[in-house]
């Protein structure tokens, strides 16, 4: 599984603002996943496409599973990761590969992460065969992005033309309850919550991510540079706080299944 916006050192500061802007979230599904068994503890938890391992820190001291195991397909990122959180388990290997280096798993987490492959309803059922019966799956995404500024608007119409060339889907998560028709997973929770993000923490996200443009085939191709250019501008202007925008809309997809 390639990276569509890249493994640099940009793209993993992108990585750590994103982790704390949906940490909030995040913990929320933690903590309803917690409530699905009783608070009952993990014995082998799995982090799906775990970046630099932020988001495994969560799962360990939302849930604290006896074992923890972060899996990223970037070796750029396991490194970072393991630097990050050297107390903490990571494995370098791609999600759509089976057999998986360690299965079995009770608890399965990915966030942002379907968003990134061909198909989602493949991906869950690759992962079934790392989970035990009785397994929680756990999935968070981006059903729908809004914002009334324009450079917003056009932003998220470029990342979505981008993803659509790489097979992809930005909006994801409006789909991924079909995912689930017929597949090893029995749906246990599936909820469509508004975020009202601050404009000025989207373009931070934003802003870093125009930035490793400059290397992707497509973007070089099919966007104008002088466009790229005025809105990494723009945007880099709302995020450093010198215009105002409001707040972004963000209709987030949060899945709770048990492995059949």
């Amino acid at each position: 599984m390639g990276y569509t916006f890249g493994d640099s050192q940009e793209a993993s500061r992108r990585l750590r603002r994103l982790a704390e802007v949906y940490e909030p979230e995040t913990r929320d599904l933690l903590n309803a996943v917690r409530s699905v068994d009783c608070g009952r503890s993990f014995e082998l938890g799995l982090d799906l496409g775990c970046g630099p391992g932020w988001s495994t820190r969560l799962i360990e001291a939302t849930l604290n599973p006896k074992r923890i195991v972060g899996l990223e397909a970037s070796e750029a990122y396991v490194a970072e990761a393991r630097l990050n959180q050297p107390q903490l388990e990571f494995m370098q290997h791609d999600v759509l590969t089976i057999p998986f280096p360690v299965d079995d798993a009770d608890f399965i987490f990915c966030r942002f992460l379907l968003t990134h492959l061909p198909s989602p309803q493949a991906a869950i059922e690759f992962w079934a065969h790392a989970a035990r019966p009785g397994a929680i799956l756990a999935i968070h995404e981006t059903e729908a992005l809004h914002s009334t500024h324009p450079a917003f608007s056009r932003y998220y119409e470029m990342v979505a033309q981008m993803q659509k060339y790489y097979g992809q889907e930005l909006n994801v998560g409006a789909f991924l309850n079909d995912a689930f028709t017929g597949a090893s997973w029995c749906l246990i929770r599936s909820e469509s919550v508004v975020l009202e993000k601050s404009a000025r923490d989207m373009a931070q996200l934003h802003v870093t991510n125009l930035r490793t443009w400059s290397g992707n085939d497509f973007a070089v191709h099919a966007f104008e540079r002088c466009e790229v250019d005025q809105l990494e501008s723009e945007l880099g202007s709302i995020a450093s706080g010198g215009q105002e925008a409001g707040v972004v809309y963000n209709t987030a997809k949060r899945i709770i299944a048990r492995r059949k």
